[in-house]
């Protein structure tokens, strides 16, 4: 699987990078997914996903669908800022 990364922001800070296999670990997908790593997530939508650009091209309906079929979130972003929740608590 192609390393994808994003970013998170804690308030008064610059941006900062994060690779979604540490924002999406194993704990997290087990618990809220119906899978053990994000790269199966993905592959499971039928997501072509090459690069970060092909990560950041595909269309927010199509991962909203496939979030709201196969974990306990209703949308990708739920499920994003739910996994930066986790990431900084722990952090």
């Amino acid at each position: 699987m192609v390393k994808i990364i994003g970013y998170y922001q804690m308030p008064g800070q610059l941006p900062q990078q994060v690779a979604f296999d540490e924002l999406f670990d194993k704990v997290f997908m087990k618990r809220y997914t119906r899978f053990t790593s994000f790269g199966q997530f993905l592959a499971a939508g039928h997501f072509k996903i090459a690069s970060q650009a092909d990560f950041e091209a595909l269309p927010e309906e199509y991962m909203d669908a496939h979030v709201c079929r196969t974990t306990q979130f209703s949308t990708w972003k739920e499920m994003l800022d739910k996994a930066t929740d986790v990431y900084v608590e722990k952090r």
